[in-house]
């Protein structure tokens, strides 16, 4: 092994003196170099590297590379400099295997799926059976939530359902006259949004209203902890939070689907009136033909079922609510999106059922 040096460091062992001592281009095989820091009172990052390459490059090469003389505020400037560059420089986490990521989300949809079917069986039975034991609903509350849930939502549900009936009817009527069927329009748009899009539609808008604001309300007064001061005062929450809630879209949304339908089709009247030149009475003769109490009660029936769905999503997602918030607002947004996908799916199985 070479004899040792010693380098006297100045005073700044700062970035310009890095660059013109060529210490590093000086590095020997198996050689012995010490640095010298008892005069140097400034060290800045680059000096920081500096002394860690050359430390890297003397064991690379066999050789030995010391510091001495550092005072305690360089000496601790340098450990905490080296600490976070091995942080900065820190080996990547292993990848996850495939096959456990996989079973980690199977285990995962599976706990939820117990814990949803958990809520919807409570919700059912506080809602019915429950009325009959314990008396913890709020006073008044089914009708206050018929209010809320159900007359507020008129005017939104009639407007959206006349719009689509009309874009609906319109691109129908376009086909339907250039083939010289125009008659046929009524048929369609009558059975249609009775069986179909009268349902679809005003579940889909009562689960972005009603949905979001269930879940929204009842996560809040979990964060708040009005959901354990109600266990505290021995009242059942899903009785006293839930069962007004059920009750209460169980008998409007029948009602709201039937006017949505109402709405969807005034607006093909509107269209075969002003495109094919239709007239009212043929409109309504045509109409009361395809009209079976069979297609409004399976739209009725339908209807019952998207309510229930909308509720249990609104309530399963308000009481898994965790954190403060920021997690009111996550379980909102994921109750829109389930339960519009909820009902698109139940939707699509009715059609093939019914």
């Amino acid at each position: 092994m070479d004899n040792p040096r010693t380098i006297k460091a100045p005073p700044a062992l700062d970035r310009s003196w890095v660059s013109s001592c060529g210490l590093l281009a000086g590095v020997k095989k198996g050689g012995r170099l010490t640095l010298d820091l008892s005069d140097t009172a400034r060290i800045d990052s680059a000096g920081v590297c500096f002394i860690e390459l050359l430390r890297r490059m003397h064991r690379e090469h066999g050789g030995e590379f010391t510091v001495a003389g550092a005072n305690k505020r360089i000496a601790g400037q340098l450990i905490s400099e080296k600490m976070a560059q091995k942080a900065a420089y820190a080996e990547p986490p292993a990848k996850e295997n495939p096959v456990a990521r996989i079973g980690g989300g199977a285990h995962s949809a599976a706990s939820a799926a117990v814990d949803a079917l958990s809520v919807f069986a409570e919700m059912l039975y506080w809602s019915t059976v429950g009325l009959f034991k314990r008396q913890d609903m709020k006073k008044g509350g089914v009708y206050e939530q018929m209010y809320q849930l159900g007359y507020k939502a008129v005017g939104i549900i009639v407007l959206l359902s006349f719009l689509i009936g009309v874009v609906l009817s319109l691109q129908s009527a376009m086909q339907l006259r250039t083939l010289g069927m125009g008659n046929f329009l009524v048929p369609l748009i009558g059975i249609t949004m009775i069986r179909q899009m009268g349902p679809l539609l005003t579940a889909i808008i009562l689960a972005g209203r009603t949905g979001s604001a269930t879940t929204a309300e009842i996560a809040t007064m979990v964060v708040g902890e009005e959901i354990d001061a109600l266990r505290t005062m021995g009242i059942n929450p899903m009785q006293y939070v839930m069962a007004p809630k059920f009750w209460a879209i169980s008998l409007t949304m029948p009602l709201l689907s039937i006017l949505a339908t109402a709405a969807g089709i005034f607006g093909g009247y509107v269209i075969a009136l002003l495109y094919l030149d239709m007239s009212t009475s043929f409109f309504a003769r045509e109409l009361a033909k395809v009209i079976k109490l069979e297609h409004v009660l399976a739209g009725c029936f339908k209807s019952m079922v998207f309510s229930w769905l909308i509720i249990w999503v609104g309530c399963y997602f308000g009481f898994k609510v965790r954190g403060g918030a920021e997690a009111v607002g996550r379980e909102t947004t994921s109750s829109v999106v389930v339960g519009i996908f909820v009902i698109i799916v139940a939707n699509a199985v009715f059609s093939f059922i019914m």
